[in-house]
């Protein structure tokens, strides 16, 4: 499915183009006002992709998109694993756990950056073996077969680390909303 086609739009739409025609079009096709389901989730499922400026990147990109309820649900998920693993490690009268949490997925972010660049770096030397290997008689390139394949597991790799920073980008996001009250900021807020 081409996401800009389901909201009938050119690929170098505005932001507010993008909004406007959603509108339009589920006026038309919200199924309470006898519009067709399957096209309104259609047309949700491109709009909620290429309102959020990093999944529209990533799907410029890559040609890509994820179901947002899956990304969405993962990041809830890893939050509650993240506040269930902290009960044990942090002194809540001291620390702040928002913080805490946005510096340990600050860490996680640069951890999964790096693994691209790993990823891409030996896309590049598998590239570069592939158009080296050759045989010596004539039948199946078995070596050049399997090094191509290493490429695309490669290849794989990268998308799911790509999904995995959108998760991560959706843990920050919900985050912003949040802030560990202890008392000092209590004491600030009391004096103001």
């Amino acid at each position: 499915m081409n996401l800009y086609d389901e909201l009938e739009l050119p690929s170098d739409c505005t932001h507010n183009d993008i909004k406007q025609k959603y509108r339009t079009l589920a006026q038309i096709h919200h199924p309470d006002k006898g519009g067709d389901e399957e096209k309104f989730k259609r047309i949700k499922s491109a709009y909620e992709t290429l309102i959020n400026p990093k999944r529209r990147a990533h799907y410029d990109s890559t040609g890509e998109y994820q179901e947002d309820m899956s990304i969405r649900s993962e990041c809830l998920n890893r939050l509650l694993n993240m506040i269930t693993h902290y009960v044990q490690q942090i002194n809540p009268e001291l620390d702040d756990l928002i913080l805490k949490m946005k510096v340990d997925i600050y860490h996680a972010q640069q951890n999964v950056n790096n693994s691209i660049g790993d990823c891409e770096s030996a896309i590049r030397k598998l590239n570069m073996i592939a158009g080296k290997i050759k045989m010596k008689k004539d039948g199946d390139n078995l070596l050049k077969t399997f090094t191509l394949e290493k490429i695309k597991q490669k290849e794989n790799e990268i998308i799911q680390h790509k999904r995995t920073l959108l998760v991560f980008d959706d843990m920050l996001e919900i985050l912003e909303d949040y802030h560990f009250s202890l008392d000092e900021w209590q004491l600030l807020l009391d004096n103001q």
